[in-house]
């Protein structure tokens, strides 16, 4: 089946072979890279399911240490090379979620959000003797709850991320129309 016939399909029609290519124009910043979107059944394997709740957790390890090592450097006087290493932790951080398999910027920061909570807790009962009460782990089960339904929702087609397109300009794609400078193909 050709892109235009494809593209011509009813919304609620998807084929396992579909994919859309997203192009830069080849006049800004080089290259041509492109993202294949996969239907959501086959999008989420268990490695994926396992590798990115992994991401998330290494995520939460980073930033968590990292700010508690600046937090004890400047409120409890530990030394000044704790807050160093401590932002060059942080600074990794930064990097990390990038290792997840979509590139939803808001999506990817807001599930991780749950997981922030969670191990926020568990850092601070484990390091700091900061018991949670109730409400904490209510809250918390809460949390991670709903970024797992926010992440894995079924959805027409997820963008997956490969490492020449990481700066693609991402957008919704169940309200995309293919347009010139993406097409789908079969």
């Amino acid at each position: 089946m050709s892109g235009a016939e494809n593209a011509s399909r009813p919304d609620n029609e998807t084929t396992e072979s579909s994919v859309v290519q997203i192009e830069r124009d080849p006049t800004s910043s080089g290259g041509l890279p492109t993202q294949p979107a996969v239907p959501e059944k086959t999008f989420w394997t268990p490695q994926k399911i396992l590798f990115s709740i992994a991401v998330f957790v290494l995520s939460g390890f980073a930033e968590i240490g990292g700010g508690w090592l600046v937090f004890q450097a400047i409120r409890t006087g530990k030394p000044f090379w704790w807050g160093i290493l401590g932002s060059l932790i942080l600074i990794i951080y930064g990097i990390i979620p990038t290792l997840q398999p979509i590139s939803n910027f808001g999506r990817v920061f807001a599930v991780y959000g749950g997981f922030f909570i969670v191990m926020s807790y568990g850092w601070g009962w484990l390091l700091s003797s900061e018991h949670p009460d109730k409400g904490d782990f209510v809250g918390g089960g809460i949390a991670i709850f709903g970024v797992l339904v926010a992440w894995f929702w079924p959805r027409k087609a997820q963008i997956q991320v490969t490492p020449s397109a990481n700066s693609v300009p991402q957008g919704n794609l169940e309200s995309q129309q293919p347009s010139g400078s993406q097409q789908l193909v079969s």
